[in-house]
C-alpha cells in the first residue's frame, strides 16, 4: 500500500461520537484520488463501520487498536490468548471491575450506561449484548479502572494497556496488538505513510509515521511534527490533496 493516510477517529475526525462533520468528510473524500485512507480505531468494527460515510467505507479499516482489520473485503480479527482471558476473568471476579469485551462481534457489558463508550456502542445495531461466557473469544477489553496494581499485572503479562485518565478507565490489548502493528501487517512500513491521531493509543502510530499531525495537545503525543485544533482538520487534510496535484 502505498503512502497511504492514517486517521484515528474519535477525538481527531469525529467530535461528537456519532459522525464526522461535512467539511472533513470532503476533504478525506478529495484526500481518496490521491492516496489510500485508513482509519484506525479504538473502536472495533462493528462501531466504527456506522461512523465512516458509506462512500469511504471500502477503505481499510483497523479496530480495537489493531485488533481487527478489514482490508480488501477481507476480516482478520486477533483474540486474547486463552490464558490471558483468564486473566482478565479473573480480575473482574475478584475485584468486580465494570467492563466492557468486545468478541469478534457481539459484546458484553456491564458499565454506566450513561458513559460515553456507552452511547457509542452498536449504533448500527448490527450485534448483540450478551454474558462474557457466551464470547467465544475476547479481542478487546475495557475496564472501569485506574488501579495501579492491576495495570502492572496487565502489562507483566505482555498485554498492550492504555490508560485514559480522563474517563477512568484502562483499555487492554492482546500482546503486540497496536495500530502500527496492523499497518506493519498490512505491509505499510514506518516513515512511508502521514497519521493523524489525538490520544495515547496513538503513540506508535504517529511516532513511526513520515509526518505525524496531532489533534489536540495530548501530552503522550508532545513528540508529533505538527499540532491542529479540531478546527484545522479539514483545511490540513485539503493541504494535503493540493501537496498532491
Amino acid at each position: 500500500m502505498e503512502n497511504p493516510a492514517v486517521f484515528d477517529v474519535d477525538g481527531t475526525i469525529c467530535f461528537d461520537g456519532r459522525r464526522i462533520s461535512e467539511d472533513i468528510v470532503e476533504a478525506l473524500r478529495g484526500l481518496r484520488r490521491f492516496r489510500p485512507l485508513i482509519f484506525a480505531s479504538a473502536r472495533p468494527l462493528r462501531d466504527l463501520v456506522p461512523v465512516i460515510p458509506k462512500d469511504l467505507q471500502d477503505q481499510t479499516l483497523i479496530g480495537g487498536n489493531g485488533a481487527f482489520v478489514r482490508h480488501a473485503g477481507q476480516v482478520e480479527v486477533v483474540g486474547f490468548r486463552v490464558g490471558d482471558r483468564r486473566m482478565l476473568d479473573e480480575l473482574i471476579d475478584a475485584r468486580g471491575y465494570a467492563y466492557l469485551l468486545d468478541g469478534p462481534w457481539n459484546y458484553a457489558y456491564t458499565g454506566d450506561a450513561d458513559h460515553r463508550i456507552f452511547r457509542q456502542l452498536d449504533a448500527g445495531r448490527l450485534a448483540s449484548r450478551v454474558e462474557r461466557s457466551r464470547l467465544e473469544s475476547y479481542s478487546k477489553a475495557v475496564l472501569f479502572t485506574e488501579n495501579a496494581q492491576t495495570i502492572s499485572r496487565l502489562r507483566r503479562a505482555g498485554l498492550t494497556v492504555t490508560h485514559h485518565p480522563e474517563e477512568g478507565l484502562i483499555d487492554v490489548a492482546p500482546s503486540g496488538i497496536s495500530k502500527y502493528g496492523a499497518l506493519r501487517a498490512l505491509h505499510v512500513s514506518a516513515r512511508s505513510y502521514t497519521a493523524f491521531g489525538n490520544d495515547a493509543n496513538d503513540v506508535d502510530l504517529l511516532r513511526n509515521a513520515g509526518q505525524s499531525y496531532c489533534v489536540g495537545d495530548h501530552p503522550s503525543l508532545s513528540f508529533a511534527e505538527y499540532f491542529l485544533p479540531p478546527g484545522d482538520v479539514a483545511r490540513t487534510i485539503r493541504g494535503l490533496t493540493r501537496a498532491r496535484v
